[in-house]
């Protein structure tokens, strides 16, 4: 699919702009890729041409069709002369360009659009719509047959001048550099030329051709092909090679490829040039390179053995073979391959070698498969083990034993434990890791899984942490970790992190690590992230059953009852049943004293007497003193919630029962706890009585005296009290004496 763009001089463009600019265009065109595109719309006629061309003479100018890069995209445009613009000044031109993807080209070469249907000769109205075109077809003048005949005609000098211009082109883009300058004053004889060197080269190498059939101003161009006209001043510096084609041809020195197509071109072996098209990239030239690397042990670039290799699966003379098994040690890994899998014994085996010592030092590269003659045995063993200590990360040490696995080469399990365990560091990733050991031979991988964990055991913490990956853990939880306990509770912890193990599972696996004076600390870190997230009550039983009294060698694990408490609250039903497990269990220490603590407080309810309740009190002070603030509030304010709910005097009786802690966190939790109407009263009366009983609770007065000296809590507390003397004279002992003689009456 190919988008569109006409560019021309226009008196009201889509913006209302005078000028030369871009008028029509395909819709959806991305932003910017006109900017791509305009370097290749211009036009600038032959000087040789009046100033005001008749209509004949604009007919007759050249076209100029141009290829290239655009962006990531390639451009192919077409700029015709039109004469006046709308002004009535002569200059203006139509540059009418595609912009393509390179699969809208395959098998296409882009010259064959020349006089294509495709090409407009008027510009489209300003803001037009130009179609997307789906369907490139090529136009009618430029089939290969018809080029044949063409050359030809031209008889011997036209084929000196195809394998001119086939090795300058060639030069041209195997360099990056040089330019061809056709001049000619016929356009169809440059078009035809470019033709034929498309048509000479595979398509892979064509889509890099650049070219312009004319231009007025070839030192501003940038293509590989230029073509322009003879009266078109070139500059004494043009940097290109300038061949006039009414001029006999000064041969350069021709390459194989030259050559080679020439004649095909000659003998209209059009077949023939296909085939050599079926090379692709890989020029035909380092057949030559193959022939000195046998005979005299030529140094052979990387590129020129890449391309001899794509001819060893060919028809080859017998004679090559041993020379090339004798030059085994100066190929590389993809030539020495290839006379494996293609060449006799006599170049296979010492190729076969080279690609064995190859592989030992790439992991990239697969070594052959099958074993290799004993005489190379024992010389790539010992290169195996260099490479083994040598190995450039885990990837490399796995790729030397896969090479030694295939090849039959003999390596020591210690020694491969050894290289795997100098492998743990800063370097490596436990899902490399992990990827690598699954992918090992079979045979190998309990002993690379033992390197590993002998490495991560003396790693450093934060390096064992980092290495241990998701795919990592899993690989090596099937194991037995206990003498590695360190790598033991980081396997759990990378588990868990990756949500293939609960935390309950987690926290029981991490139990099995507890042996050696570094590993409890890592186990309660680890402990502390498992159980950032409060526990359920099913959490805290199943641990209470599983590990029992070993909780208590956690702290993390010993405050999860608590923390469950707090979640649910006193009063829960699974508060109690955790409370009950934890008592069952004889966990000691603070994890007992939260449970007692909770139990007492639930059982305050039953308790009849103030005595039995203050005991209780005094034990819930006890118990709650050391425990956490937020444990200790809630089971407090509970206690405290449900003491309310008795009567006053009993109330009054327990206070006075109680000493000082255990007195002031109770009434502070009932006198914070915002009373309502009932409970002031009760409080109050409670005040009365604790004085009538001959004892001052200080907090309690003066909370008593700032409620009732208030003028609306006064006569709702003295309507209650009415009927009880004693009280009511007790109220009276909470007023202030001025406000008193102003309730009877006074001044």
């Amino acid at each position: 699919m190919a988008w569109q763009f006409h560019y021309t001089s226009a008196e009201a463009g889509p913006t209302g702009r005078a000028g030369f600019q871009f008028v029509a265009e395909s819709p959806g065109v991305p932003a910017g890729l006109s900017t791509h595109v305009a370097p290749y719309l211009t036009y600038r006629p032959p000087p040789g041409l009046p100033t005001a061309p008749s209509a004949q003479q604009i007919g007759a100018m050249p076209v100029a069709m141009a290829y290239g890069p655009a962006g990531d995209r390639i451009a192919l445009t077409r700029c015709v002369y039109l004469g006046q613009d709308y002004s009535g000044r002569f200059g203006n031109f139509l540059g009418h360009a595609l912009v393509l993807d390179d699969d809208d080209l395959v098998g296409l070469r882009p010259i064959e659009l020349w006089r294509a249907p495709i090409w407009s000769d008027a510009p489209a109205a300003p803001g037009s719509a130009l179609p997307e075109l789906t369907d490139l077809a090529p136009g009618p003048t430029l089939d290969p047959e018809s080029l044949g005949l063409w050359l030809r005609a031209g008889g011997p000098g036209a084929y000196d001048r195809l394998g001119t211009l086939l090795e300058l082109t060639r030069q041209a883009l195997t360099t990056g550099h040089g330019r061809l300058l056709l001049v000619s004053s016929d356009s169809e004889e440059i078009v035809r030329w470019i033709a034929v060197i498309s048509y000479s080269l595979p398509w892979e190498v064509v889509k890099r051709l650049s070219f312009v059939t004319y231009s007025g101003d070839p030192a501003a161009t940038a293509q590989t092909i230029v073509g322009t006209t003879p009266d078109v001043w070139l500059p004494s510096d043009l940097d290109a090679t300038v061949l006039p084609l009414d001029q006999p041809v000064q041969r350069v020195g021709w390459g194989r490829f030259a050559d080679t197509v020439t004649e095909l071109w000659r003998r209209m072996n059009l077949a023939g040039i296909d085939e050599l098209g079926t090379f692709g990239q890989a020029d035909p030239e380092t057949v030559a390179a193959l022939v000195a690397l046998c005979l005299s042990g030529a140094s052979v670039s990387e590129e020129e053995q890449s391309a001899i290799t794509s001819l060893i699966g060919g028809e080859l003379p017998e004679w090559v073979w041993p020379a090339i098994g004798r030059r085994a040690d100066r190929l590389g890994y993809e030539l020495a391959a290839a006379v494996v899998a293609h060449g006799p014994p006599e170049a296979a085996d010492p190729c076969a070698a080279r690609c064995v010592r190859l592989a030992l030092r790439d992991p990239s590269l697969a070594p052959p498969v099958g074993r290799l003659p004993g005489r190379y045995l024992r010389e790539l063993s010992a290169a195996a083990g260099a490479e083994l200590d040598g190995a450039a990360g885990l990837a490399h040490l796995i790729a030397v034993l896969r090479v030694a696995d295939l090849t039959g080469l003999s390596l020591s399990a210690a020694g491969v434990e050894r290289a795997v365990a100098a492998q743990v560091g800063e370097g490596l990733t436990g899902a490399v890791a992990a990827g690598e050991v699954a992918g090992s031979p079979l045979g190998w991988r309990e002993v690379l899984l033992a390197g590993l964990v002998a490495g991560l055991e003396r790693a450093a913490p934060g390096v064992r942490t980092r290495v241990m990956s998701a795919e990592l853990c899993d690989l090596l939880a099937g194991h037995d970790l206990r003498d590695a306990p360190l790598t033991g509770v980081a396997v759990v912890r990378g588990r868990f992190a990756a949500g293939r193990i609960g935390r309950v599972d987690a926290t029981i696996r991490l139990f099995r690590y507890g042996r050696g004076n570094e590993v409890p600390d890592e186990r309660e870190t680890t402990l502390a992230e498992i159980w950032r997230r409060e526990p359920t009550d099913d959490d805290c039983l199943r641990l209470i059953d599983e590990l029992g009294a070993a909780m208590q060698t956690s702290f993390t694990l010993c405050a999860l009852p608590g923390r469950a408490f707090v979640r649910y609250g006193v009063k829960a039903t699974e508060t109690a049943r955790i409370a009950e497990r934890v008592r069952s269990a004889g966990i000691p220490g603070f994890p007992a004293d939260d449970a007692d603590a909770v139990l007492v407080a639930i059982g305050l309810a039953n308790l009849e007497s103030p005595r039995s309740v203050a005991a209780a009190v005094e034990r819930l002070t006890g118990l709650t003193g050391q425990t956490d603030a937020a444990l200790a509030s809630l089971i407090r304010r509970r206690a405290a919630k449900t003491l309310a709910g008795r009567d006053p005097r009993f109330r009054t009786t327990l206070l006075l029962q109680l000493p000082d802690p255990s007195l002031c966190w109770l009434l502070e939790t009932w006198l914070a706890a915002k009373p309502n109407r009932d409970e002031q009263a009760a409080l109050l009366e409670i005040a009365i009585r604790v004085r009538l009983a001959g004892m001052e609770i200080a907090p309690l007065d003066e909370w008593a005296r700032a409620l009732v000296n208030g003028w609306t809590r006064f006569g709702s507390m003295e309507n209650r009290f009415k009927n009880d003397p004693e009280l009511a004279a007790g109220l009276k002992e909470f007023i202030r004496p001025k406000r008193w003689h102003r309730l009877r009456g006074g001044h």
